[in-house]
């Protein structure tokens, strides 16, 4: 699931907190006004950016002067965007508005009442997690002479990318399979508002937002592709050099080029894990 960069004004995180909404709202308009007025700017934009270089002879007065009569709503509407989408500050207070909102309990509504049962039957609850690590021989069994037992050599690197690596990446395996399951939780903590933000935070607050589930599904993906792209530079590494000092000889900038893209990938894998949700509304 992409994730949403909130640190500057953009469409997917306008369209994830229904920012022309919330504008509507403040503004005391009815839903889409703000909307209208943006896609108004836009085509006026557009059609009078043809005749000047880059557009920079557009001019917002000559947009209102040509709304006003028909729709000052408009107008009001385009002023709360000025302040609050192109605005840094206005930005980052809508922003938190909107999160604060989304996880305050006060504003969660937990599903209806229903007398169907959720209580687990813990007889019939799995005591283990059912994990299964891959079945890889951590020994390596080539030629180890010319190194006095230090396996760092072409046919190790080939080892390493084939069994070990191609025993954890691609379909079928560990990283794609976990990610697999993970659709299938779905937690029911309870009909209260702590409890919704608590499963909320787990499974997602929207359709943008996937929660720590989907941060985890990402993650696994991309550590899927990142390792992936590791395998394919270790065996292009191996191909090209055929003996150990060839490989003790390969400089710091040619190691480089060839593992770039797959080390830019690995260290792309910090970015999960930063999702904090406080169920006490502060």
């Amino acid at each position: 699931m992409a994730r949403i960069d909130w640190g500057y004004p953009n469409d997917k995180a306008i369209s994830a907190m229904n920012a022309y909404g919330m504008g509507d709202a403040v503004i005391g308009k009815p839903e889409g006004t703000t909307q209208a007025a943006y896609d108004s700017w836009m085509a006026y934009y557009h059609e009078h950016g043809r005749n000047s270089r880059y557009g920079t002879g557009v001019n917002l007065e000559g947009w209102k002067n040509q709304v006003r009569a028909e729709h000052p709503e408009w107008i009001e509407a385009r002023e709360w965007y000025d302040k609050n989408i192109l605005d840094t500050d206005g930005w980052k207070n809508l922003v938190k508005t909107y999160k604060d909102r989304i996880t305050d309990p006060s504003n969660v509504k937990p599903p209806a009442f229903t007398d169907q049962s959720d209580w687990i039957d813990e007889s019939k609850t799995p005591k283990n997690s059912g994990f299964k690590p891959p079945a890889i021989d951590p020994t390596f069994k080539g030629d180890t002479a010319s190194t006095s037992g230090v396996a760092v050599n072409t046919a190790a690197l080939k080892w390493f990318a084939e069994d070990v690596l191609g025993s954890i990446t691609g379909a079928g395996n560990i990283l794609l399979t976990t990610a697999d399951k993970l659709s299938a939780i779905d937690p029911r903590p309870g009909a209260f508002a702590r409890a919704e933000v608590l499963r909320q935070a787990i499974v997602g607050a929207t359709a943008q937002d996937g929660g720590v589930k989907g941060d985890m599904k990402d993650m696994l993906v991309n550590m899927n592709t990142a390792l992936l792209a590791v395998q394919t530079a270790l065996l292009k590494m191996a191909t090209e050099y055929e003996n150990l000092e060839e490989l003790n000889a390969l400089t710091t900038d040619k190691l480089s080029e060839i593992m770039g893209d797959s080390f830019n990938g690995l260290d792309n894998l910090k970015t999960y894990g930063q999702k904090v949700v406080k169920t006490d509304g502060n």
